[in-house]
């Protein structure tokens, strides 16, 4: 990295390196920065990505730059000081989280797309839309988590329902998201979805993982809450009630299910009621829709 900043055409594998947590120290008012910290110098408010010893990564009106840190320091330091006292957020802080979600959203978009997802300075981006990433992260999350689980116990249930949910959720981003249930591939993966779909469609978009809740819980009520014996019974015409049900709400949310696939759905259910139900609860909360029907 040299002195002066870099553009970076293709910034991702960089990034794919970055670690938030390393910090350089700039000193004076500005202390130690790190990933997620928004710096003023004499270009504009520089939004950090990653920041050691060595070099500084940062994106400014939509363009990623690399710096060796001498000059970065040396560039923010002279910035106009005024300024910067006077606009006390310039060191609005992203979380660790959110950084990888805003690394989401550029591996869903590329660089030259970033810019018209965000829509505006990134650390403002984050902050306005804070309780939507937390909302988001929380149901993938719960998804993924109760697909996880009923893979043992439910494999249809698991594939043709959980796994088209996500397919339906991912589109062609689904190489780009990582398996791991963790904050922060999480985090990514919202990121990815965002990146992909542009912020006006992601809430249309999450609404589709609602739909695996939606009929975990229709299940629970026939095989769980009903406690008499003769609950986990079911006639013939039952069976083609809650199968065209199934069948009906998930086509409504673009998936399809075939008749006999609804029918394993619901044998699963009847034959592992307290798994279902396990499922369910890592669901409840997740979904605003299910606060108020089955009690936990």
């Amino acid at each position: 990295m040299a002195d002066y900043p870099i553009l970076l055409e293709h910034p991702e594998p960089i990034l794919q390196r970055c670690d938030p947590n390393t910090i350089l120290f700039i000193g004076g008012m500005w202390g130690a920065v790190k990933g997620g910290q928004t710096v003023l110098a004499h270009d504009g408010y520089r939004f950090i990505w990653c920041a050691n010893g060595l070099m500084v990564v940062y994106s400014l009106n939509g363009k990623f730059y690399g710096q060796n840190s001498a000059g970065f320091v040396g560039e923010v330091r002279t910035a106009a000081a005024t300024e910067a006292g006077r606009r006390a957020e310039f060191m609005a802080k992203v979380a660790e989280v959110e950084m990888k979600l805003m690394m989401g959203i550029l591996a869903g978009t590329g660089p030259a797309g970033f810019v018209l997802v965000v829509g505006t300075e990134i650390a403002e981006f984050v902050v306005e839309n804070r309780e939507n990433f937390g909302k988001w992260n929380n149901q993938l999350s719960a998804v993924l988590k109760a697909r996880e689980y009923l893979k043992k116990y439910a494999p249809t249930t698991y594939d043709k329902l959980f796994n088209a949910v996500l397919s339906q959720v991912y589109k062609d981003a689904k190489a780009k998201i990582p398996d791991a249930i963790t904050p922060q591939a999480v985090a990514f993966g919202v990121g990815v979805v965002l990146g992909s779909v542009g912020k006006k469609l992601i809430k249309g978009k999450f609404s589709v993982l609602a739909l695996g809740a939606v009929i975990l819980e229709q299940l629970v009520v026939r095989f769980v809450l009903n406690v008499a014996p003769e609950a986990l019974k079911i006639t013939a015409e039952e069976y083609q009630k809650m199968a065209q049900e199934i069948i009906a709400k998930a086509r409504s949310a673009g998936i399809t299910i075939s008749e006999a696939d609804a029918r394993k759905i619901i044998e699963e259910a009847r034959t592992h009621p307290r798994e279902i139900k396990q499922a369910y609860d890592m669901l409840h909360d997740a979904f605003e829709e299910l606060k108020t029907t089955v009690p936990r």
